[in-house]
């Protein structure tokens, strides 16, 4: 399998200032650090709150693609708590898949700030498909 840093080669990721930290194969925690674009920047100069499940469904993705040998998730939803203002300034997201069936994977992630703190906890369930111009089998 490639590794998970593949990620950063989608716009999405490039947008979010994504960088692949660390892929913890035993636990199956993904580590990606983000640096958000003033964009992202909300009236009180924090990252908008809603803005911050960009982050976290690109790391709780590529933990997907980590628990499944490569498989490319579809996220058919995403929960999200949370918790603390969020500075503009680097931010770390570290993601797991808890179980992966044939098709679905549930997976959850923790959203930190420059100093480490907690801000934002985030569950997901996904489903496998197929990479974009592959071949469509019957599940397709």
């Amino acid at each position: 399998m490639e590794s998970p840093a593949n990620i950063l080669q989608w716009p999405s990721a490039k947008l979010m200032g994504a960088e692949f930290v660390s892929l913890d194969e035993q636990s199956g925690t993904v580590e990606m650090a983000f640096t958000p674009p003033a964009e992202f920047a909300n009236m009180r100069g924090s990252v908008q709150g809603g803005l911050l499940a960009g982050p976290m469904d690109e790391a709780m993705g590529a933990a997907v693609y980590a628990a499944t040998n490569g498989g490319l998730q579809l996220t058919l939803d995403i929960n999200l708590s949370l918790m603390r203002p969020v500075p503009m300034e680097r931010i770390t997201v570290k993601a797991k898949a808890v179980k992966t069936g044939r098709r679905v994977t549930f997976v959850e992630a923790e959203l930190f700030d420059h100093e480490g703190k907690l801000c934002a906890r985030a569950t997901a369930t996904t489903m496998m498909t197929g990479w974009p111009g592959a071949e469509k089998g019957p599940d397709a």
